[in-house]
């Protein structure tokens, strides 16, 4: 049998945890303050007697002390462990609510953008199309200028990442295929084509990221 100093040193050695020797409702009830500490110590007590393998030097009411404070700072633990999650779930909701907002904008101006080209290709003018939109004509132009762009760049970082560039390279230009601004992806585009010589290009690779370049500069 092992004899240990007190209570707490068998409970460093030994186990097992406050997680244990009660539910969870019994937990939530502790750290409510209506279930009393000292039947929850009266627990281990119990399995203490009855033990052949561990014993302590302690007598009853010192035991019975000591497992009072260790469950005072169990509790102690849970709470800030709560406390915790707590806080993980609220930033973990903001997350998602923030993906779905930025999903629905994606999805809001990938469907406006098809629109306006279908009704480009069926011979509509920009004045008309703008005068449905409720947008001036500048901003019509602004927005036909940046779906241009984020095509171009789109391309030219496609023709990178089908190229040598290195795994790390590789994944920061793929994330930057989902970029919904032009500016943003003009900057990747810039850092990426800083990182390889362009020599083994074909020419039509070459004309791409040569016009891809100079406009992400113009953006830049």
């Amino acid at each position: 049998m092992k004899t240990y100093a007190d209570i707490i040193d068998l409970l460093n050695h030994e186990g097992p945890g406050l997680a244990d020797y009660v539910t969870a409702d019994e937990l939530d009830q502790l750290l409510a303050g209506a279930l009393p500490h000292g039947e929850i110590a009266d627990r281990y007590l119990d399995d203490l007697r009855d033990s052949t393998l561990v014993a302590v030097r302690t007598d009853g009411a010192a035991t019975r002390a000591d497992l009072l404070a260790w469950i005072g700072w169990e509790l102690e633990v849970a709470t800030e462990y709560r406390a915790q999650d707590i806080a993980d779930e609220a930033v973990a909701a903001l997350h998602a609510h923030t993906a779905a907002e930025a999903k629905q904008a994606r999805v809001a101006l990938e469907s406006r953008d098809a629109l306006i080209a279908k009704a480009r290709e069926k011979g509509a003018q920009k004045n008309a199309i703008a005068a449905a939109l409720h947008v001036s004509r500048p901003t019509l132009d602004k927005w036909l200028q940046e779906r241009d762009d984020r095509s171009l760049f789109n391309d030219a970082i496609y023709t990178l990442v089908r190229r040598d560039t290195s795994e790390q390279d590789q994944q920061v230009l793929l994330e930057a295929l989902g970029i919904r601004d032009a500016s943003g992806q003009a900057g990747v585009l810039l850092a990426g084509l800083s990182t390889r010589t362009l020599d083994d290009l074909r020419d039509g690779e070459r004309e791409l990221l040569d016009r891809a370049e100079k406009r992400a500069r113009e953006l830049a």
